[in-house]
């Protein structure tokens, strides 16, 4: 998140009603909320899954994850934070909690640094692993007829380290319930254009929206600037800080020159809050860097404070990179090649051409929640009006389903003897309907003939 001058709300009047959101209508007042960067959890297990249809046979698999939790990506959030505290330690503006938070920044940047910024914590390793185990296990079935018959699991990522290494633990996860499988899984191969295409060349549109729309902007910033926004920071921050002190990065009089930056940038009291709720953010994916003292940034943030900001952390991504304005699809409709992929490696098991028994894919954020728009997935179904804005009750969207973590989203697929084929998905390994013009084949089935998830979604 770039630190941002706050713009006028031009056209958005309506979305001041933001303020008065709700932040405990999916959490109860004293549940700590982590939105994006919850560590996973596998929301569902094999012992309530649907029974396959009669005549059916598992034959082929493919799955798309993000990456494992990780250190933070860079020193951001982690040097700035620690950089508030110096001044306010300069100016004796430290109450007796905030005298302690120093030392923990310490102890955090180390560990980042120890690890390598960027890089998949233990906890990422570990949660990617046992992924891997549970779909080896899974789809024993498929696995065991894959070592018969000698084919293929190809594994692509990325290009970044930790989507590689996040593919390297599921793989390892695999191998774990059938090593038979090491010889056919393929070495991890790069492809930018189908995971990471956020970043490519031909989604320069994309980058210019993002950057410079005046409304994406204006909702953006609004969600920042709103009144409860600086309440909220004003509360967290006293915690630690003089009212002073908060005072004076409220009027925007403090400024901090960023790692690899030359110019200072002025951090006013929410951009300050939010500097140290990364922190918050990102400490329980690194509990085991932590050494033998747990982290302990919860000292900092009350759960409804954590509500608060995962809020418009969420809403931020909800805007650049999700579902977004209703009347616009420049957000996700770039995750289109991957969208056409999941299809054609299916289409491929049906005409004869794909021999292999599953495809792997290990990406970021930045893929799935694009991803999970195009396709109108549970959670990112449709993009909100302007004039509503992106809120609680507007949306379902909520980062700490759609993209936590090693979030995955895995399509099985089942084939008659006679060549009829269903599909269906595993969206953090939930059973999961696709999108609402999508038929199954009953009444509140999971399972979709292929034939009609290629009318649907017009493949």
């Amino acid at each position: 998140m770039n630190t941002r001058a706050f713009i006028p709300v031009i056209g958005m009047l309506a979305l001041a009603g933001c303020s008065s959101v709700n932040t405990t209508s999916n959490a109860s007042t004293d549940t700590y909320v982590y939105g994006t960067k919850s560590v996973y959890a596998p929301q569902d297990s094999v012992e309530n899954y649907s029974t396959v249809p009669a005549s059916y046979t598992l034959v082929y698999t493919e799955l798309v994850a993000r990456h494992g939790s990780r250190a933070l990506s860079s020193p951001k959030y982690d040097d700035i934070s620690l950089k508030i505290w110096q001044a306010a330690k300069e100016q004796n503006a430290l109450t007796p909690l905030g005298e302690r938070l120093g030392a923990e920044i310490e102890r955090l940047m180390a560990a980042n640094v120890k690890m390598g910024y960027g890089n998949l914590s233990k906890l990422g390793n570990q949660e990617q692993i046992q992924i891997g185990e549970r779909m080896a296990q899974r789809n024993a079935s498929l696995l065991n007829q894959a070592v018969q018959n000698q084919q293929q699991i190809s594994f692509e990522y990325s290009g970044q380290d930790r989507a590689r290494d996040s593919g390297l633990a599921f793989v390892q996860g695999l191998e774990n319930v059938n090593p038979d499988l090491t010889p056919l899984i393929s070495k991890p191969v790069k492809n930018k254009a189908q995971l990471y295409f956020h970043k490519q060349d031909n989604n320069k549109d994309y980058q210019d929206y993002v950057e410079e729309n005046p409304q994406l902007r204006a909702a953006v910033d609004h969600l920042f600037d709103q009144p409860k926004s600086h309440q909220v920071a004003r509360e967290m921050l006293e915690r630690v800080y003089s009212p002073a002190f908060v005072d004076q990065l409220a009027e925007g009089k403090l400024s901090f020159v960023k790692v690899g930056k030359k110019k200072p940038t002025v951090y006013n009291d929410v951009e300050a809050a939010i500097q140290l709720f990364n922190l918050y953010l990102i400490a329980p994916g690194l509990a085991d860097e932590a050494g033998e003292q747990p982290w302990n940034f919860t000292q900092f943030v009350t759960p409804k404070e954590s509500q608060w900001l995962s809020y418009v952390l969420d809403g931020e991504d909800y805007y650049e990179k999700g579902p977004s304005f209703a009347d616009t699809n420049i957000t996700y409709k770039m995750a289109s090649v991957l969208e056409d992929d999941f299809f054609n490696e299916i289409k491929g098991v049906q005409d004869g051409t794909n021999t292999k028994a599953a495809k792997i894919r290990f990406a970021h954020a930045e893929t799935i929640i694009p991803f999970a728009a195009q396709m109108q997935l549970k959670g990112s179904e449709a993009g909100v009006s302007r004039d509503a804005g992106y809120t609680l009750q507007t949306s379902p969207w909520r980062g700490g389903w759609v993209s936590p973590y090693s979030a995955n989203i895995q399509w099985d697929v089942y084939r008659t003897q006679a060549g009829s084929l269903l599909v269906k998905m595993l969206y953090n390994e939930k059973e999961t309907a696709f999108k609402d013009s999508c038929k199954p084949i009953s009444t509140g089935s999971y399972f979709y003939q292929f034939s009609e998830l290629t009318r649907c979604y017009d493949k």
